[in-house]
């Protein structure tokens, strides 16, 4: 027997007892009836952006099931009504989503990046995007080409078109550029993408370069490997974080460290490549294994070994950066240390919108993301 004073919302909650299944219009119409209780709710908050009550309290305080909130929830969360923050909670989206704005009146976040035409920005661009559309914000995509001059250029035009926030895809082993002050005098938010920053500027999003480079060479090392040469991602005058790792490792287990090959991702030479490669396998001893800066440059070393009748892993082995999608589908499945590139573009978009929408100021945090190994066809044991 179901007493009244059990039900709720016109009969779909009952207390303490087992409900009869209903039909999809029945359904519907309860998770209506869900929807007008929060927008009711959301109309009494006085202030925008003021966070919702916790999801058992917002149950209790509505008299409905938690699972019928939460998909209450996602719906108000999908239409830009709401805006979840990760660990911190949800609060009301300071832009209501019924009023139809002008396409110029979208807000735009500007995304500079290091290479738009590298396979590992386009999966941090993708995740960036789709995050970007879901809170309500368009995208305008900088390429800087691994050029310091472009990347000023592009920090001085997104600061002259006064865009809502900035995500800064750096070079690690490049200085920050100057033009950030004018970010800054403007009052435009950015977040340091790939690159922690040394003061309170601006927060960043990186990763643990020595912890994956030390993952790297440890398996190699493991395998018998003691010739290790490493081959830069990109050219530059100062030393990629990821060799300063590799000399920290070979300086501390005392290994022999071969002259690094450099690679230009930009310009290559094949010739003097060529050349570099032969002379640096041509040395006594020679080096037995490679770690390479990025995916891109070990499919270009696998290549070039292969041209020299080098054999991977058979005669060298080869672990890579990244974790491209393509890595593990290649002839030679290559060994690489993952990188979580979609993860990293979705929290610096994340951290900007807190500084967006929340006015917060930047507090010099770093959120940096572990590497890990993952062990493919690409590395050997040491062949005698």
């Amino acid at each position: 027997m179901l007493f009244k004073d059990h039900w709720c919302l016109n009969g779909f909650l009952v207390h303490n007892m087992v409900m009869p299944k209903v039909s999809r219009a029945v359904a519907a119409q309860h998770q209506e009836e869900v929807l007008k209780l929060l927008r009711r709710r959301i109309s009494e908050m006085s202030n925008p952006g003021e966070f919702l009550s916790p999801e058992r309290t917002l149950a209790a305080e509505l008299g409905v099931s938690r699972p019928l909130l939460r998909r209450g929830l996602r719906k108000l969360l999908d239409s830009g009504e709401l805006i979840g923050h990760p660990g911190i909670g949800t609060r009301i989206a300071h832009r209501p989503p019924a009023r139809r704005e002008p396409s110029t009146a979208c807000p735009i976040i500007g995304l500079l990046l290091p290479d738009c035409g590298s396979p590992f920005f386009s999966e941090v661009l993708e995740s960036v995007e789709y995050a970007a559309l879901q809170h309500g914000y368009q995208v305008l995509l900088c390429n800087s080409r691994h050029q310091p001059a472009f990347e000023e250029r592009h920090v001085r035009q997104l600061a002259d078109q006064r865009v809502a926030g900035v995500i800064l895809g750096h070079d690690p082993y490049l200085p920050f550029p100057q033009s950030l002050s004018l970010l800054r005098e403007s009052g435009i938010p950015y977040v340091a993408l790939f690159s922690a920053n040394s003061n309170a500027e601006c927060n960043s999003v990186a990763t643990n370069d020595d912890s994956g480079m030390y993952q790297a060479l440890r398996y190699l090392v493991s395998l018998g490997h003691r010739d290790i040469a490493f081959c830069r991602p990109v050219p530059g005058e100062r030393p990629h974080p990821r060799e300063q790792a590799y000399l920290k490792y070979m300086a501390d287990a005392a290994l022999p460290q071969p002259e690094p090959v450099v690679v230009s991702l930009e310009m290559l030479d094949e010739k003097r490549y060529a050349e570099d490669l032969g002379a640096l396998l041509a040395r006594t001893p020679s080096p037995t294994a490679f770690v390479a800066g990025n995916d891109l440059t070990a499919l270009l070393l696998m290549k070039r070994l292969s041209a020299l009748g080098k054999r991977v892993p058979e005669d060298i082995s080869v672990i890579g950066f990244g974790n491209l999608a393509f890595t593990e589908y290649l002839p030679v499945a290559l060994t690489t240390v993952n990188q979580p590139k979609r993860e990293m573009g979705r929290r610096a978009l994340e951290m900007l919108l807190e500084h967006i929408e929340l006015s917060s100021l930047p507090t010099g945090r770093n959120d940096s993301f572990e590497e890990h190994l993952v062990i493919r066809d690409s590395c050997a044991v040491r062949s005698e």
